[in-house]
């Protein structure tokens, strides 16, 4: 969770407290209303009683940490030291999440530039293949014409013929094994 998270959260949490505060000052209200209808010196009394206290925050409002200190003199002191230790450990928690979230952002980037690399030697390896066999191809062809000049037809048909039927098939299978790759 990142601090603009925690901030969002912590706004979200005041907005609910403020409407659930609003909403008992309201039923409160409207109690005393009705009390005040049938017996007006009742209501006088009973909102004399009522008394709304409200205090966010980590540590208890001043007035309890002074019946805590008549309870046991030392408890607020430990509690504000339980309250700074529980600070302390969230930052570090904190700190750590987000050193893990940066090495796996490192990992990735490291992933991602080791796939890059290995795609582009075999577009590189593929690249040579067809510049090879292209070679080999031309100088067939020009072998098997050279062969059909000398009337050597036969042989300049199957070197001309087998070559390319050859270099076409292996194209083929290792067009198929490239699909295959992608779309695993």
């Amino acid at each position: 969770m990142t601090n603009r998270d925690e901030i969002n959260s912590i706004e979200q949490v005041d907005n609910n407290l403020d409407q659930e505060e609003k909403k008992t000052e309201e039923a409160i209200e409207g109690v005393l209303e009705r009390v005040a209808k049938n017996d007006p010196e009742a209501a006088v009394k009973i909102s004399e009683y009522i008394v709304q206290k409200i205090h966010h925050g980590p540590m208890p409002s001043p007035e309890d940490i002074r019946g805590y200190s008549l309870t046991q003199a030392d408890l607020p002191e430990r509690m504000m030291v339980m309250a700074e230790i529980a600070q302390l450990n969230k930052a570090k928690h904190a700190d750590s999440i987000l050193e893990l979230k940066a090495k796996e952002i490192e990992l990735n980037d490291k992933h991602l530039t080791n796939q890059d690399l290995a795609n582009k030697r075999e577009s590189n390896n593929q690249t040579l293949s067809l510049i090879l066999a292209s070679g080999v191809v031309v100088i067939c062809i020009l072998g098997s014409f050279y062969l059909a000049l000398q009337d050597k037809t036969e042989v300049a048909l199957v070197i001309g013929g087998t070559t390319v039927l050859g270099v076409v098939g292996s194209f083929l299978k290792s067009n198929n094994k490239t699909t295959k790759k992608e779309v695993e």
